[in-house]
């Protein structure tokens, strides 16, 4: 919306303009009010809004907030990449009031401005450039140079009430004068704001129930806690971390010594990736569940810094008595049975870890995990399985139409884990992607893990190594055909002097070939391209590994070193030395 620079936005005489429960997404700006803004026993109000724009979500650079004025903004979210909530420093507050509450912006800036003449600026419970603003001072250093500062559980009635039309303000609600209505008392009624993450919900832990219908779980608070929770039946328990208490220093999510039953799923997240940035980080612990043909779901971005932990649980389930249903278009009429599914997760310098837990698929197509709409670790975030054991018919991971993306200093690792998917049909494999990119400097990592599959380890269309980046298998027993099973011609590179790590492996015949246990089915790297690859003591089919190229058909040359050769006394030249210091960086 743009309000012309020669234009005059006037309101007079207790007319009310609202922009409530709108969502803005522009390559330019967003709510533009032009030069020439005046607000005179009147209300300007802006609830609900989120955008994600190139510059402030509001902008007015010129005009006066008079007398009985109010400009309100509430539960404004700017998600843009360094984006505030507003520009008013060409505006003048001249006796009115400017109330500013729960609303968040990417950038270090929330509002710049206004000029105060005279009248109130009050604020309540924001957030700029991911922290919470609490005083004066930061509100200062947030652009907002004099402010009346509202505690989070405070209120007050600049921040609730059109005073023109209010009578009073006690236990804080605004009882009104002749002509006002609704909660706020304003000249007529406007559409509701949507529920937000307010703050000041009761906590505390639900304990020792059975929950048979669907919920959503958030309502303004910054903890979701289940103890001992029976989840049963076909019912949907959705945890939304957008809905809970933005405005505190973290989310609490935690789960433990729950059942889920009977198709029961439980669903965490809700936040697009420009929503999550401006979000307090979340704790979300599951530890010591057990589901019998229920599914765990995690859904949408991780705010920065979080922690999801999955520990010491148990999840079953069947292509049969799951009732999750893939939301991925051209996928409604097919069955996974899915114990844990990841939906279009984005972890933002995020920990997930999956450790000392068991998980269990049964069915002809069932997929112990599943991931839909892409799976993007980034920005030095860490995916962990350790300690795991994953017994499934035909899939561990499988991928609808996704990536898996291991980006900016990540780390994606298997390790101390034991898979079965003895699936002898064609393309049945542990993780199945459409392709797999490992960037900027970041590590794919198999260690020390057991693999009793059919065709393959990993199967995608391509696999793209890049950016300094490394791809490890260590000290694994692979019983399969392939490690690496590529359906695209020509589909592995490896580039910027990135590393392919093979070293202390097992390879022997799997349940689809008693003739094939190789790395990677056919590969012929470009010829003007140069893949550092290693392999170090590895042993096929009974056998030492003297031979990749023929042995484990890897169509690149290795550079083998002996067994007890990963020192630094083993390299005699500094082109060497780097890689191979790296290599035993590994083994630590």
């Amino acid at each position: 919306m743009r309000v012309a620079s020669s234009l005059r936005h006037s309101l007079r005489s207790h007319p009310v303009f609202s922009v409530t429960n709108v969502s803005v997404v522009s390559g330019g700006g967003g709510l533009v009010l032009g030069e020439c803004l005046a607000v005179f026993d009147s209300v300007l109000r802006f609830v609900g809004v989120e955008g994600s724009v190139a510059s402030p979500l509001v902008r007015c650079d010129g005009g006066t907030v008079d007398i009985g004025g109010w400009l309100d903004m509430h539960d404004v979210w700017a998600v843009g990449e360094a984006s505030s909530v507003a520009s008013l420093s060409e505006v003048t507050l001249s006796g009115g009031t400017v109330s500013i509450s729960r609303c968040a912006g990417t950038a270090a800036t929330l509002v710049s401005g206004p000029t105060i003449a005279s009248g109130v600026v009050s604020v309540q419970c924001n957030r700029a450039g991911g922290r919470v603003l609490r005083s004066s001072s930061d509100y200062r250093m947030a652009g907002l140079l004099s402010v009346s500062v509202v505690p989070c559980d405070g209120c007050e009635a600049a921040l609730a009430c059109f005073d023109a039309l209010t009578a009073s303000f006690s236990d804080c609600v605004c009882s009104c004068r002749a002509g006002g209505v609704g909660d706020a008392c304003l000249p007529f009624n406007v559409p509701p704001a949507r529920a937000g993450g307010g703050g000041g919900g009761a906590e505390g832990c639900v304990s020792g129930v059975t929950l048979t219908e669907s919920v959503t779980v958030g309502d303004g608070r910054a903890t979701a806690c289940f103890d001992s929770v029976v989840f049963s039946g076909p019912i949907t328990v959705a945890v939304d971390l957008r809905s809970m208490d933005v405005f505190a220093d973290a989310l609490n999510v935690t789960l433990r010594h729950c059942v889920l039953a009977g198709g029961a799923q439980l669903r965490i997240g809700g936040l697009s990736e420009s929503t999550a940035r401006p979000m307090p980080h979340a704790l979300v612990n599951i530890t010591n569940v057990t589901s019998l043909e229920g599914t765990i779901v995690l859904h949408g971005a991780m705010p920065l810094n979080s922690s999801v932990l999955l520990a010491n649980s148990t999840l079953r389930a069947t292509v049969g008595g799951s009732q999750y249903v893939p939301t991925t278009p051209g996928h409604a009429g097919y069955r996974y049975g899915p114990a844990l599914v990841l939906d279009g997760v984005r972890l933002l310098s995020t920990r997930f870890v999956m450790t000392r837990s068991t998980l269990v698929c049964g069915g002809g197509s069932c997929a112990a995990i599943l991931v839909e709409r892409g799976l993007d670790v980034n920005l030095s975030s860490v995916f962990y399985k350790d300690n795991c054991v994953v017994i499934s018919e035909t899939y561990v991971m499988y991928a609808l139409a996704s990536d898996l993306r291991v980006s900016g200093g990540s780390i994606f690792s298997i390790q101390n884990s034991s898979w079965s998917a003895p699936s002898t049909e064609y393309y049945g494999g542990a993780c199945v992607f459409e392709g797999v990119v490992v960037a900027g400097g970041s590590v794919l990592q198999v260690v020390s893990s057991n693999f009793r599959l059919g065709l393959a380890m990993l199967i995608a269309n391509t696999l793209t190594v890049t950016g300094g980046s490394w791809l490890v298998h260590r000290d694994d027993g692979f019983r399969t055909a392939y490690v690496v099973y590529l359906a695209k011609e020509n589909g592995v590179a490896f580039c910027d002097r990135s590393v392919w790590s093979i070293l202390d492996n097992n390879f022997t015949y799997g349940l689809y070939s008693s003739t094939i246990a190789c790395m990677t089915n056919d590969w012929s790297p470009p010829s003007d391209s140069c893949p550092i690859i290693y392999g170090v003591c590895n042993e096929a089919r009974g056998s030492p590994v003297t031979n990749y190229q023929e042995e484990l058909n890897i169509g690149a040359p290795v550079r083998v070193l002996d067994c007890g050769a990963c020192t630094v006394a083993a390299s005699a030249s500094w082109t060497i030395l780097i890689p191979v210091c790296v290599v035993c960086a590994s083994s630590t």
